[in-house]
This record gives structure tokens, sequence and C-alpha cells, in this order.
């Protein structure tokens, strides 16, 4: 019998040394309880690459995150949000705490930009609160937007840059500890607008002699980005100025020669272009007895330099990736002796497109 019981004993032995290696290697270990070796993890990293330059600018120009995440029938089942210095850090990325499944993750990015650090500046969109279990049809960014005698609905604000992004991730269920790295493409909604006056004859114009306006019905984004109905916004300069500057003027002047004069500017932030807006999202310049100068469409100016970067990166794109990708354009004006617009031209980076007033 003593001879039986060593031997269970023996093999009671190996049983559990077994037991404990396979324990070990098991991510339900104890061992493994304070490392975390065995957590699965899920990260979202954000790219903002939907530029003319087709590189990742995140890091230099988002500066807050709101994140949502919906299940499979559109309701809210979790958000989390962020700000700081630490977002423009290499490997900047959110951690979904979420279960195991399907989501359509949605991401507003530049609501929340510490404008009170900034008295002149307030919050340039809101985002409609969610609870949990509401829909993502409630998802609603607004432009902040006022009202006077004047107009229903205006914005002189150098906005804050808005972005959006939407992808749909699936969660797997994993028993091995792994970290899955998601990335949320950004668009960028938010577009400066710079308008310059000059005279053909290089005499000086002044600013305080014009008043400028854009206007669209382009306040309000659903929560996949697309404009929806709204009111009319009228978007007035937030800086307006005299001022300096070299330019080449055109054709109908007989030269091409780098000249200094100086010119009215003025500087507008217009919320999301689309080309479903192209004859509706207008420029309007008037001068001081209210005479108008020039009356122009917006979004078909912009389109103008489509092409030139089409042909010049071999990369074709839709009307909407265009205006998604640019965000800076400059309009210039070239008035004849009556202050009335004679010629034009749309620079966007080092793209020059002259036409006159009938090519519009």
């Amino acid at each position: 019998m003593n001879g039986i019981t060593h031997k269970l004993s023996r093999l009671t032995l190996v049983f559990m040394m077994i037991g404990l290696l396979l324990g070990m290697a098991s991510c339900d270990s104890v061992i493994y309880d304070n490392e975390g070796d065995c957590d699965v993890t899920y990260r979202l990293v954000f790219r903002y690459d939907m530029n003319l330059k087709w590189a990742d600018a995140f890091a230099n120009e988002v500066k807050s995150v709101h994140l949502y995440a919906y299940d499979t029938d559109g309701h809210l089942v979790w958000e989390t949000t962020d700000k700081g210095e630490h977002l423009a850090s290499p490997g900047y990325s959110i951690m979904l705490n979420l279960p195991p499944g399907t989501y359509k993750l949605i991401a507003w990015c530049g609501t929340d930009n510490d404008a009170h650090l900034d008295p002149e500046r307030d919050e340039s969109f809101t985002v409609a609160p969610a609870a949990v279990g509401s829909h993502h049809d409630d998802l609603l960014c607004s432009l902040n937007r006022m009202a006077d005698d004047e107009h229903p609905a205006y914005s002189d604000q150098r906005l804050y840059s808005l972005f959006h992004g939407s992808i749909e991730v699936t969660l797997p269920d994993s028993q091995d500890g792994e970290d899955y790295v998601y990335t949320m493409p950004l668009t960028k909604d938010t577009n400066h607008v710079r308008i310059i006056l000059q005279h053909l004859s290089g005499e000086d114009v002044d600013a305080g002699d014009f008043t400028f306006h854009i206007e669209d019905a382009n306040g309000l984004l659903g929560h996949d980005n697309s404009l929806l109905q709204d009111e009319e916004i009228r978007y007035r300069p937030w800086a307006q100025t005299t001022a300096t500057a070299g330019v080449g003027k055109p054709d109908l002047a007989n030269s091409r020669g780098i000249v200094q004069v100086r010119g009215a500017i003025a500087d507008m932030t217009v919320n999301r272009l689309s080309p479903a807006h192209k004859k509706s999202m207008m420029l309007t310049i008037k001068n001081k007895s209210g005479e108008t100068v020039a009356h122009v469409p917006v979004i078909d100016y912009a389109l103008l330099a489509k092409s030139y970067y089409e042909e010049a990166y071999g990369h074709k794109m839709s009307e909407q990736e265009f205006l998604d990708r640019e965000d800076e354009y400059t309009l210039t004006f070239f008035l004849d002796e009556n202050n009335k617009w004679i010629s034009s031209q749309i620079l966007i980076h080092s793209w020059v497109v002259v036409l006159q007033n009938h090519d519009i």
C-alpha cells in the first residue's frame, strides 16, 4: 500500500505541475493579473491627410476630440472627449473601452478649443448633447451664429477649425491579449477665404470704402458630415484692412511684372463647401454708396483650380473631394477707374487662375 500511495503522490505532483504550467500560459492566470500582458486592447488613432499635400497634419491642426460609438442599430453606447497638447504627441490614440462587437465611430474634432483663454473668440460650433441610447441622426453640429437688425443669422468670427470623421469597426473577442489599432480619417470643414481688391492703375484701395460678405445656408452638419437644411448665414470679415502687397498684374494690364500696391483685404471663415451649393454660396462686395462691385459664386471660383491639381499630382478628384482637401482660398479682384470689377484671379497655394468677369 505504501508503494501505491507513493506512486499516487508522484502522479498527483505531476498533474499539479502540469496544471501550474497551463495556468501560467493562460491569460486568466493570476500571475498576469497585475501585468496586464493578456488584456485585449482596442485603440483608435486619427489621421488628417485629406489635404492637397496628402500629408498627415493631425498633430499640427487638431486641438480637441469628441468621440462617439454607436451600435449596429445606430444607438449611442459610449462617448469620450480629449484635448490638450498631448494630442500632438507621436502615436497619440484613444482607448476604446468597449466590449467586442461592431460599432460605428463618429468624431467631431475642434469643438472645444479653450476659447475662454481668448476673450475675443467664442467656441465656433456646438454639437447637440447625446445621451446613451440616442440615435446618431440626432448628432448634429451647428455653427454658432449671431443676429442683429441687418441679418437674422451671421458670423464674423475667425472660426476654430472643425473636423469630422466616421468609420465602422468590428472589435474581435480575443483571448490572446492582442492590441488592435484602428485609424479614423478626418475631413476639415472650415475654410479661410481672403478677398483682395486692387486697382488696375496701381492706385491705392481703401478697405473702408467697401463692405464684404458671403452668404450660404451651410451652418448645420449631420452625423455623416452632410449639410442639412438651415437658415441662410451671412459671413462677415473678421479682419478688414488696407495693406501693401506685391502682385503680378494680368495680361489686360499689358504687364506681368510684380508691382507694389495698396489693396483692400478682407478675411472670412466659412463652413463646409458643397458642390450642391455652387450657385447659392455668393460673395458680394459693395462700395460705400451701396453699389455692388462684385457678386460671384464662391464655389464655382474655387473649383476652377481643381484641374491644376489633378494634372500636377495625377490624382483625379470629385468636386467634393477637392473642396474638402483645400481650406485656403485667395480671391483677387481688379477694379477699373469706376471701382467696377473688370477681372479677377484665384490663388490656391501656388496656382493662379486669371479670368474676366464674364467667365463665371
